[in-house]
């Protein structure tokens, strides 16, 4: 079974009714100069009809919200049974909508997306990587656009092996107990080799903090960041979600059926 899937239009404009209807939680990616910032929002309202739907604005666990602009492209999932949605849209308006006779909240109206791209949920479920596979990863702090600045410079770059790998994110073992001075959120780079015969994917990432591995080893979890903003992008997520389900499969062949759980904020 394909774990990944274009959705056609008619079956997104049920799914996000569906969102409405149960005030969906939905994470927003949107690009913050050469980093990301990411966010939660509600459904409040959709019209496929007249191409838009409309998401609340309000901070939730008091984080800050990043300043949207109409015309503003904006990166979204959400959970929709035992799958996630991701697309990408436009920032149309802000304002407040109406709850009800004397109850209104921030909210911001969105361009309904013209494709949308349905994950099988276990493809953001950690898989562990089979102990005959070894899969090389390296990391530095910037994203993606400051590779051609490590050259020569005195950026940190770290490298290591995966420990498992998700569409959502990655463990990696990091080589001869390397503690890289990052802090949690670091904005990140990384180049990961998923073993299908072409070259090593890049994506950006955020730091989601250090694990103690076996034998004293340091690990870095990483959280993937807005890879369905871009083309380059939904490629990347294309391949990772290949990629997952092949691991998957040689990991039951292997006998290990040990998935802990989901990455933090997936």
């Amino acid at each position: 079974m394909n774990p990944r899937r274009t959705i056609p239009p008619h079956v997104a404009a049920g799914i996000f009714e569906e969102a409405v209807r149960e005030h969906a939680l939905a994470v927003l990616s949107v690009r913050s100069g050469q980093s990301w910032l990411v966010f939660k929002s509600r459904f409040l309202e959709c019209d496929p009809a007249r191409a838009y739907f409309v998401l609340d604005y309000q901070p939730l666990d008091n984080d800050p919200l990043p300043e949207l602009v109409p015309g503003q492209c904006v990166g979204v999932s959400f959970r929709h049974r035992n799958r996630k949605v991701l697309f990408d849209t436009v920032v149309e308006a802000r304002g407040h909508y109406l709850l009800g006779d004397h109850l209104s909240v921030p909210a911001i109206r969105y361009r309904f997306p013209t494709t949308v791209t349905e994950l099988q949920r276990r493809a953001y479920y950690r898989t562990p990587i089979p102990q005959t596979m070894s899969l090389l990863a390296t990391v530095w702090p910037g994203g993606v656009t400051a590779r051609n600045r490590i050259q020569g410079s005195a950026l940190e770059v770290v490298s290591g092996t995966l420990v498992n790998i998700s569409c959502g994110g990655a463990l990696i073992r990091l080589n001869d107990s390397q503690t890289p001075g990052w802090s949690d959120d670091e904005f990140l780079g990384a180049e990961i080799h998923l073993s299908d015969g072409r070259p090593p994917v890049q994506v950006d990432a955020r730091a989601r903090g250090l694990r103690k591995g076996e034998f004293g080893s340091v690990c870095l979890a990483i959280q993937f960041l807005g890879l369905e903003l871009s083309v380059e992008g939904r490629l990347a997520l294309q391949r990772l979600a290949a990629a997952v389900q092949r691991i998957h499969r040689m990991a039951l062949a292997a006998g290990n059926r040990d998935w802990p759980d989901r990455y933090p904020n997936e």
